[in-house]
């Protein structure tokens, strides 16, 4: 039989909205339900080409609105509360890229010719829940058994944080006077920005005062307090359609990785952003990103000091050479650079509302567009352990057709990664002779946030199996051995052990910190830890 490839037809963004990002708690912004926050995206049709009553398909994107919200049945009652009930709609949730993920799906709905109009919305409320209760509802997008011993979202970035150290040979103080300057430039750019959730600025001086006065705590370790983005709420639309517009989407691209964290290669780079990209710049017939330069806005995923620096080069911005210098470079990143960078304030400074950034992202391009200011917008979109990466890049569409575009499928792509084998357990490895001799990989620590005591250890070893092969494993260990955990570099060799029905690491004893349930996940370092030890974790 043969193959006739698929030509979408043209995709045009007809209008767009946002809220300002926050929190609607009453305290930094009105207190808004869930739905009344949806209810506002109904406002992206005030001097909209395409009506209410055009829209076909409604599409959603936001992260597990039942857990933090209540609300079910999301995609039908927002349709509704926004005025276009009827159209088909539909949620989706790939963690925190929903909202990118969501535009995709759009878009597919009018390149395939089944709808002519479609709305898309992402939408987060985060304040709904406490803090720690956020923190647990995020941590379901973890691998089951790696959430358990303690693996959150935090502790990925820390671990990213940590191979760019190692990778890069840099010392925690020039870390620290690194993330120093990512965290000033981002809240830079957010103070002139009057939707961001932190637009003040933090100047290095405040800073290091911060770090001498406590508030800018270690948190996850290299990563300090104002080295994560907020949690807010936030909510975006965009009206697709297939009417030519100045705008249009010129090219969409998503990959997914593997979702353990112990299974991946290397830290330093994310492959799912790299296929992520090529595919877009594949359908957008684009053969090197970098001839955009002085025309395109980069609005990428950076929720933690080292995200960004790493995606400028996955995008194919940066020669890899230029990793830690690119984005304080405002030649290279800033206004008038050549790749002007999140000049709303990126997640750090902007916020991060989860399943509502990856709209907010593309709104934000093509209000700029729009504006004259850039020819050409690229947004980046980072879902669930750094596996579910959605790019997009709009276009003025006379630009689109003055240029050579000539769709290509891309090739040479970095591996998304393999899980470990079903039968290869740290059981198995342990099974003859009850010890196993491995090697350490990485780690990170997490501190309370007011004492500064060590809480809770994340270190991956990695072991070779009956199968010849060497795999990784992940394990969490109490704070308590901290002195012997920043002994330990990576390459050294270390040993696992069972005793008396306990898995040790170097005779450090390995405990999971939360239990999975029907309701989320447990913290049993402040409840059955308790009971059993009599003890707590050094907080």
């Amino acid at each position: 039989m043969r193959h006739i490839p698929f030509s979408p037809r043209p995709v045009y963004v007809a209008a767009s909205w946002m809220a300002p990002v926050g929190r609607y708690d009453g305290r930094h912004r009105d207190r808004l339900s869930f739905l009344e926050l949806a209810e506002l995206a109904g406002a992206v049709f005030e001097g909209c080409p395409v009506r209410p009553r055009d829209i076909e398909a409604v599409v959603v994107g936001s992260q597990s609105p039942v857990a933090f919200s209540g609300v079910d049945n999301t995609a039908a009652k927002i349709a509704g509360v926004v005025g276009v009930s009827g159209a088909k709609s539909v949620l989706i949730d790939t963690a925190s890229s929903s909202g990118a993920s969501a535009f995709e799906n759009a878009c597919l709905q009018i390149a395939s010719g089944r709808c002519d109009h479609v709305l898309a919305i992402g939408i987060q409320k985060m304040s709904d829940a406490p803090t720690a209760e956020a923190t647990r509802i995020v941590a379901g997008v973890i691998d089951r058994d790696e959430a358990e011993f303690g693996l959150t979202m935090p502790a990925c970035g820390a671990l990213v944080a940590r191979a760019l150290m190692e990778r890069y040979g840099l010392s925690f103080e020039e870390w620290t006077a690194f993330s120093a300057l990512l965290t000033q430039r981002a809240h830079r750019y957010a103070a002139l920005n009057p939707d961001a959730h932190l637009n003040a600025e933090i100047p290095l001086e405040e800073y290091y005062r911060q770090i001498v006065t406590g508030k800018n705590y270690p948190y996850w370790w290299p990563l300090r307090y104002h080295d994560f983005c907020p949690m807010s709420d936030g909510v975006a639309a965009v009206v697709l359609t297939s009417d030519p517009q100045d705008v249009m989407v010129s090219g969409v691209g998503s990959a997914t990785d593997i979702p353990t964290i112990a299974d991946r290669n290397y830290f330093h780079s994310f492959p799912a952003t790299v296929s992520a990209a090529a595919e877009a710049y594949g359908m957008a017939g684009i053969r090197d990103i970098r001839q955009f330069a002085g025309k395109i806005h980069v609005n990428m995923h950076d929720p933690f000091n080292g995200f960004g620096p790493i995606n400028l080069v996955d995008l194919g911005f940066v020669p890899r050479g230029r990793l830690l210098d690119a984005l304080l470079d405002d030649g290279y990143t800033g206004e008038n650079g050549l790749f002007p960078t999140n000049l709303t304030g990126g997640l750090k400074g902007r916020g991060h509302p989860l399943g509502a950034t990856g709209m907010i992202q593309v709104v934000e391009n093509h209000r700029m567009i729009r504006e004259g200011r850039f020819r050409a917008g690229l947004s980046h979109s980072i879902g669930g352990p750094i596996n579910n990466n959605i790019v997009i890049l709009l276009e003025r569409s006379d630009h689109y057709r003055q240029r050579p575009h000539e769709p290509f499928k891309p090739w040479g792509l970095p591996s998304l990664g393999h899980l470990k084998p079903r039968q290869v357990t740290v059981e198995s490895l342990l099974a003859a002779t009850g010890s196993a001799e491995g090697t350490f990989v990485s780690g990170t620590v997490r501190f309370h946030f007011k004492t500064g005591e060590p809480e809770l250890i994340i270190l991956i070893v990695a072991c070779r199996a009956a199968d010849g092969r060497q795999y990784r494993f992940l394990f969490g260990i109490g704070g308590e051995n901290h002195e012997s955990f920043i002994a330990l570099a990576p390459g050294d060799r270390v040993r696992l052990e069972r005793s008396e029905g306990h898995i040790l690491v170097n005779r450090m004893p390995v405990r999971k910190f939360y239990q999975r349930t029907m309701d989320g996940l447990v913290d049993l370092a402040s409840s059955g830890w308790k009971v059993l030890t009599g003890k707590g974790l050094g907080g």
